[in-house]
This record gives structure tokens, C-alpha cells and sequence, in this order.
């Protein structure tokens, strides 16, 4: 009985755990597409508000999960509504020359929780998103 509870409370943190890395996930990058060599993104907003855009040549991220910076290739504010919550749709001012890039949004917590960062922490209410690949190709 004794190590029943053992794997049992493994496994609950476990699961804990990756709840925790799918929350430093947000916003949800649902899609990535290139249209006429802009970006169109499809993102889930809640208690996290998109800030920026970042597009780099490879996938490679660091340990707080953003592109490493010698991979990036063009930053751009994200300016959404006030209001924007749910799946929201932006396009991207910057134009891309063909090739494949991967795409990422940071995005700042705006929820109910903390606000303001522990000094060894400046970072700590920015989140990134998953990574999309996007290919923009040559126009025909």
C-alpha cells in the first residue's frame, strides 16, 4: 500500500509539473501562415496579452523558452484591442523575404496574480508561446 501512494503522489506531481510548462506556454500560438510575405497569426488571449512577435531561421530556444538571439531575424510589436480576448487574428507589418522561418509571440501576464517581479527575476510575468513554422514563398 505504502508504495502505491508513493508512485501515486509521483505521478500527481508529475502532472503538476507539466501543467506548469504548458501555462509558461501562453498565448497559444494556434496558427502561422504567410500571406502575400506577411505573417497572419490565429493566437489564444486570456490573462496573458501579446506583446511581440519574433522570427528566427532555426527553432533552437533558451531556458526561459525564447529563440536564441543569434537565430532571430526580425522583432515587431503586437498591438491588439483592448477588449481582444479569446482566438484573435494578426497580421504582421513586417514583410519577409522567402525562405522558412519559425515564429513565436511573447506575451505579459495580465491576470489577477503578481505584478511585479522579485529583483533576481526581471522576467518573470513574460511568456512565450509555442513555435510555428512558416514558409513564405517566392511570389509567382
Amino acid at each position: 500500500m505504502p508504495r502505491r501512494l508513493l508512485v501515486a503522489v509521483g505521478v500527481a506531481a508529475a502532472l503538476g509539473g507539466a501543467a506548469s510548462a504548458a501555462a509558461d506556454q501562453l498565448p497559444i500560438l494556434r496558427s502561422a501562415q504567410a500571406v502575400r510575405h506577411h505573417l497572419v497569426l490565429k493566437l489564444s488571449v486570456g490573462d496573458v496579452r501579446p506583446t511581440d512577435l519574433t522570427v528566427a531561421t532555426r527553432r533552437a530556444v533558451n531556458v526561459d523558452g525564447a529563440f536564441l538571439q543569434k537565430n532571430v531575424r526580425a522583432l515587431e510589436a503586437i498591438q491588439l484591442p483592448v477588449a481582444a480576448t479569446g482566438v484573435v487574428r494578426w497580421r504582421s507589418h513586417l514583410r519577409l523575404r522567402s525562405g522558412t522561418y519559425f515564429v513565436q509571440v511573447m506575451a505579459t501576464d495580465i491576470g489577477g496574480g503578481v505584478t511585479d517581479c522579485p529583483p533576481k527575476q526581471p522576467k518573470c510575468n513574460e511568456h512565450w508561446s509555442n513555435v510555428r513554422r512558416v514558409v513564405v514563398r517566392r511570389a509567382s
